[in-house]
């Protein structure tokens, strides 16, 4: 079964791009930030789209049957909201360490984007 539909346009934009990083046709950035690099990125690829819902960035299924399905752009502004919670009310700073103590649910991953 699919988890993409027929979306393969949005696909194939993301892999040729990161073939042609793999080919040496584009430079490597110097700082990579998954959330901004990827999760912006496809979120961004997914409104030019347009015309279809947004393909789940994240679909976390529980061992009782309840679903979160979050899109790119979803992920994005929940993990940047964690993100300034961490900053502002934790006051975390760059550089700093973070053990998070949760089961796989889906606010540790969150939490690992926002990290």
């Amino acid at each position: 079964r699919s988890f993409h539909g027929n979306n393969r346009l949005l696909t194939s934009q993301i892999v040729s791009y990161y073939e042609s990083i793999n080919q040496c046709k584009k430079e490597l950035p110097e700082y990579f930030n998954f959330a901004s690099d990827v999760l912006d990125e496809w979120a961004r690829l997914e409104k030019v789209a347009g015309s279809k819902p947004a393909n789940p960035a994240f679909w976390w299924v529980s061992d009782e049957g309840e679903e979160v399905r979050w899109s790119f752009e979803e992920l994005g502004s929940l993990s940047r909201k964690a993100a300034n919670v961490l900053c502002e009310a934790c006051a975390l700073q760059r550089g700093d360490r973070v053990i998070a103590v949760l089961p796989r649910v889906p606010e540790w991953w969150l939490l690992n984007v926002a990290c």
